[in-house]
Parts: C-alpha cells; structure tokens; sequence
C-alpha cells in the first residue's frame, strides 16, 4: 500500500539563501536538463513514486522546508534507500534549518560526522491530515512490470495483427495468453496481493483507528436506550436508575439539539461575514515562472500553503472536514475517481505546526488549468469542505456550497496560494493514472485462460 509523509523543517532565517542554493544543486544534479540521464540516484531508490522538495516562505512565519515523499511500504525502509543515495545532499540541506541547531541533534550536522539522520527525518515527519490515490492497488513494481506488458503487447499485435483480425474477441483473449504465459513465467500464479486485497487494506487501514469507537457507539446506544424506555430496571428495583436514565438522555438531546441550532447560526455568521479577496493580485514573474517550469510531462505537480481562519470555531471545523475527507475518501473514491474525474496520483492535505496553516501537495496529469477545472466542474464540494476555513478562499454557505464553484475566483486564489517545487521527480514521468490502471487490467485479462464473450469485448478495448 502506498504511503505519504512529508518532513517539516523551519529554515534558520539567516541560512535561507544557503539552503536554497543547496536544494538548487540537488534538483540540478539530479535533473541536469542539459542531455544527461535525469534522477539516476533517485530511480534506484525502490518504490518511490513522487518525490519534491521546496521552500514556503510568508511573512508570518519563517520559511518552511517541505520535503515530499510518496512511496511504498514502511517509512523507515524508505528513508534508509532514500539516505543510500542523498545522505549528504539532505545532510547539507538540513543543517541549514532552525532543528540542526538544537542539543538534540547538533551532532549530526558537525563538520565528518556520518551518523544517520533516519532519527532526525522520523522526528520532523508529518502524516497527512486526509489523503487520496489514484491507483492504491498498484505498486511501483507492479506499474514498471504492466508498462513493460504493454509495450510489448503493442508489439506483438502490430507484428503479427493479421492473425488475430479473424478471431472472435474470446478467442483473441484465449490467443494472447499464451503468448503471455510463454514470454512471462509469472502470469501462471496468481497476483499477490490482488487488487481486491490492496482496496481492502486502504479502507481498513483508513477506518481502523475509530472503529473500535464506532463499534461501542453501534452496540451502546441500542442498549442505553433500551434501558431508559424498558420496563427492565424497574421490574430489578433500580426505578430511580431509569429515572436518571431518562433525565440524561432528555438532557443529552437537548443540549445536542441546542449546540446544534447555536454552531449553525455562528457559521452562518462567520460566513456571511468574512473577508475574502475577490481579485487576488498574482505576480507576473511568479506566473511567467510557473509557466516555464510546467507541463514538461504528463504530469504536473502543485505545491500550496495557506493560513487557517482565525478562532476557536474555524480550528474546530477544519479538523472535522479534513477527518470527513479522511474517512469519507477511501470509501468513495478507493477506485481512483473523485467524483467522475482520475487524474490525481497522490494528493493530500496537512495541517502544519499548530494548525494554522494547511498545507496541500498533489501529484497530477494534464495541466493546471484542466486539472483545476477538473475540480471545480466536478468536486466543488469537496475543495469547499477542504478549504473553506482558510484565509482568502472565496465566500461559502452551509461548509460546502459555494466556494470553489467560482472557478475563477477559486483559482486565482489557488495560483496564489501555489509555490515552486525545486525538486520534483516522478517515478513514471510518461503514464497517466488511467494509463496505470488500464495496464493492470489487461495484465490481469492475460493471467486468465478464458473469458465470456461480454467481458473479453469489455478487455479487447483496452488494447
């Protein structure tokens, strides 16, 4: 299953332009842009999908370092391969920031010494605060491996098409898989772990830390109810128990009912009476920057911080939202589409420091203009519910309405809020998320020796 941590380090103010410098030579080395092979270190690093790098830098707070990862399986295998080839890169990076300076981890950035620095990335690692993937089921390994499938399928029927114009589509099915089975051994077992079994780990692995909680809400709240309204304790002699039952039940709903009506007419006014920018003043060299730098590939990635809205209120409905979109995601969109649209790689939202601002990095295909007009034609709701209780987002009614459904506005402010990656690497610079899937699928449409006619039409148009 994939996993996402970004390390979080304040920049030493008066280390800022060393520290840029530093992370400059590291994008450089690895993307020279000048002929040369770009990120040989960082292809030999197992199971890294996504990797960035860049400085957030605002007038409220010193520069931020944020330092991305996208990869599979445990943090502290990752961060072993990944000082395997960068030890002394980060190394330089790192002690360019205000956590190198501190007695507990001085030493490390002293002048030889060669000590890890897995403990120092471990203690300055922040998971998401919810998160997305387009295809959770697929592996690095496994999306090298069904490229490779691919490219040689296409070979295959562009050598030998006509014998397989004649045949029907089971039988073209029936055909290709015995040239699978010949040219890869490994097609005759079967996949470990399926696609099935990978979804379910992802839903499992979202909803185990509150299901114990639900479980007991689930199972508690018939049995106190019953209690109250049973004639069970009087008929055992605890009248009074029943009584005291009913009181706090009766009282729960009233105070639950109250808190209700008093949250929704605050929101309401905080909505109503919030200031936003309407027409966000974006840098023309920022932009001409921005344009230069994307659309390289097919893939695009966006890097943004923004401010929380001040109060107790807005602290308290941001955690909530990013735990619904944490929840709510791998039930709804474990099959990569959020709404009707599959375009993002690995998204994710994080509250940093002390939760006054929201941090949010994706991993993306096509440009920034489809991309973000992707989300505001087809998930308006839930980049309101994301991002509505931070600074300068446009106007909202009700947590999710509005908001991000004035598309200009939402991406002027989006534009706004976006800073550049330095560094930036994808594992897979030439596939799109529905390219992953569609590779998978017709693997996994090999590994079978037959199909019916309907599912072997459905598998022939992915050829």
């Amino acid at each position: 299953m994939p996993t996402i941590i970004d390390v979080l380090l304040e920049a030493d103010p008066g280390n800022l332009e060393v520290m840029r410098q530093r992370v400059e030579a590291l994008a450089s080395r690895e993307d020279p842009k000048s002929g040369a092979e770009s990120f040989v270190r960082l292809k030999q690093m197992p199971g890294l999908h996504f990797m960035s790098m860049q400085i957030f830098e605002d007038s409220h707070f010193d520069p931020l370092l944020v330092f991305e990862n996208n990869f599979d399986g445990d943090p502290r295998t990752h961060w072993q391969s990944v000082l395997k080839y960068l030890s002394d890169d980060l190394r330089a990076i790192f002690a360019c920031t205000k956590h190198a300076k501190l007695p507990a981890w001085h030493q490390l950035f002293e002048p030889g010494d060669q000590s890890s620095l897995v403990g120092f990335i471990e203690a300055h690692s922040c998971v998401p605060s919810a998160q997305h993937f387009g295809a959770v089921a697929n592996s690095l390994k496994r999306i090298n491996r069904d490229r490779g499938v691919f490219n040689n399928l296409q070979n295959e029927l562009g050598a030998t098409a006509s014998e397989y114009r004649t045949l029907s589509e089971p039988q073209v099915q029936s055909a290709l898989h015995r040239w699978a089975v010949a040219k890869y051994p490994w097609m005759n077992q079967p996949e470990s772990p399926t696609a099935e079994q990978e979804i379910r780990t992802y839903k499992w692995s979202a909803w185990k830390p509150v299901l114990p909680w639900l479980i007991s809400f689930i199972v508690g709240l018939p049995v106190f109810l019953w209690l109250c309204l049973s004639d069970y304790l009087p008929r055992q002699g605890y009248t009074d128990v029943r009584f005291a039952l009913r009181s706090l039940l009766i009282g729960s709903f009233v105070v639950l009912v109250c808190s209700i009506a008093m949250f929704w007419r605050t929101l309401r006014y905080l909505e109503n009476s919030d200031f936003t920018q309407s027409t966000p003043q974006l840098s023309a060299e920022q932009l001409k920057q921005f344009a230069n730098e994307e659309d390289q590939i097919v893939q695009n990635h966006l890097a943004s911080m923004v401010l929380v809205k001040p109060g107790a209120i807005r602290a308290f409905l941001i955690r909530v939202s990013l735990r619904i979109l944490k929840f709510g995601v791998p039930l709804v969109a474990w099959n990569g589409y959020l709404g009707s649209m599959r375009t993002i790689h690995f998204a994710h939202w994080t509250l940093v420091g002390n939760s006054g601002r929201l941090l949010f990095l994706s991993n993306f295909d096509g440009s920034w203009q489809s991309y973000l007009d992707d989300f505001v034609d087809k998930a308006a709701r839930g980049l309101t519910l994301a991002w509505g209780n931070c600074v300068g987002f446009p106007p909202t009614k009700d947590l999710v309405l509005k908001g991000a459904a004035d598309g200009t506005q939402f991406k002027s402010w989006a534009r706004l809020s976006q800073t550049r990656s330095i560094l930036w690497y994808s594992a897979y610079s030439d596939l799109t998320v529905n390219q992953i899937i569609r590779n998978a699928s017709i693997v996994d449409g090999l590994r079978k020796d037959s199909i019916n006619q309907k599912e072997a039409e459905q598998w022939a148009q992915l050829l």
